[in-house]
């Protein structure tokens, strides 16, 4: 491929030999994995670059064996993730999520947007973690397809009043009514509260009037790892 440009938001590092590290860069491409060699040393200017969830414009090249970071101009560290746990916690997870669910190559233009839009919210705004992390996981499903059915059953399409709550089936991804629950194999009772959270979330985000307490963010994270049928590893806070 030679040289070329992306934009990217580093996942997770490596290290790899004395000073060098390994990267693994969300960008609107896909998944890319890169050796960002000398990094480690301390005047090295890929240092700052070759942090978890630096956001910058990437310059790689491309070889026989492996892709190598040239130079990075970063755009923003979002450095207050450091300075509260539940947050870093949260901003974690949701890097193992793309992580997870992207691979090189992949159109990756709404996951890119998804976990910069979010990272930002974590770092900049007074937005609860588990609101945040609740509503990237919602929409990040939405984006690879799979977004929830709310008001009708998931199985006969009856609309259902969903005044009281419903049950939630997580392999099929949409709530189901009274007469279709011999078909339910793994399923999640939503509270009404929650359900208003979804619908709210849906169209506004983390923007949503509801109280983030009410975000089913467990729901959330087995119907994610369902969709891509991998685990993640568990959020490190309870939140």
């Amino acid at each position: 491929m030679g040289a070329f440009s992306a934009e990217g938001i580093v996942l997770r590092h490596a290290d790899y030999r004395e000073n060098d590290r390994m990267l693994t860069l969300l960008t609107p491409q896909g998944r890319v994995d890169a050796l960002a060699r000398g990094c480690k040393r301390s005047k090295s200017p890929l240092l700052p670059a070759s942090e978890v969830f630096t956001l910058g414009s990437f310059e790689l090249f491309s070889g026989k064996d492996r892709c190598v970071v040239v130079n990075c101009m970063i755009t923003d560290s979002f450095y207050p993730l450091r300075e509260d746990f539940d947050k870093l916690a949260c901003a974690a997870y949701m890097a193992n999520v793309c992580e997870a669910a992207v691979q090189p190559g992949d159109n990756a233009q709404k996951p890119f947007l998804l976990l910069a839009r979010a990272l930002g919210y974590l770092s900049y705004h007074d937005y609860a973690p588990r609101q945040v992390l609740s509503a990237f996981l919602l929409h990040f499903a939405v984006s690879l397809g799979y977004r929830p059915r709310l008001r009708h059953c998931v199985h006969c399409g009856l609309r259902i009043d969903t005044e009281r709550g419903a049950l939630f089936d997580i392999e099929e991804g949409g709530v189901v009514c009274p007469d279709c629950l011999e078909y339910v194999r793994r399923s999640s009772v939503l509270k009404p509260m929650e359900l208003t959270w979804l619908e709210e979330s849906l169209q506004a985000g983390v923007k949503g009037e509801t109280a983030p307490e009410h975000a089913p963010l467990p729901l959330l994270q087995a119907y994610i790892e369902e969709r891509m049928e991998k685990r993640i590893p568990k959020l490190m806070a309870e939140i």
